[in-house]
């Protein structure tokens, strides 16, 4: 079953790893490498990090994944993480012009906090909006670059 899917996948473009290793180190580290982003981009608001770093772990994780199960269709692969950079670009816009809407200046922003099992005090910002628009951005142009470098000719 998992040869003839990735005969399937070869015959419609994607490269598959086949090193069980890998594969097996991949499917271990992936879930943490998730976690680990959403610890940074909680924590790291007010500290070194935030979402352009949860951003690079999450690529990063993205980027073991293609690099076990393959790119897929590339036609379709690449534009889908062009549409996540825009996404990401339209909501820090938004989070930056909201307050304009409402009579404050440009950036404006409230915050308060809240207690989470695990993590304690975290602050939630409306800046955070902006963060995760960076999150996004980030995960979107590194995994674009990062494939269409390793994008065969």
């Amino acid at each position: 079953m998992l040869r003839h899917h990735k005969t399937a996948r070869r015959k419609r473009g994607g490269q598959v790893n086949d090193s069980l290793i890998l594969a097996t180190a991949v499917r271990i580290t992936r879930p943490v490498l998730f976690l680990f982003a959403v610890v940074l981009f909680l924590k790291g608001h007010n500290a070194p990090g935030g979402g352009f770093i949860a951003g690079l772990v999450t690529a990063v994780a993205v980027l073991l994944g293609l690099l076990v199960h393959g790119h897929g269709n590339r036609k379709t692969g690449r534009p889908t993480f062009l549409y996540v950079v825009a996404v990401g670009l339209g909501l820090a816009l938004l989070t930056a012009l909201a307050p304009t809407l409402l009579g404050w200046p440009f950036f404006t922003h409230s915050f308060g906090f809240i207690n989470l099992p695990l993590l304690g005090s975290v602050e939630l910002a409306s800046a955070a909006l902006f963060d995760l628009g960076v999150y996004v951005v980030v995960v979107g142009n590194v995994v674009t670059v990062l494939h269409a470098l390793t994008e065969r000719h």
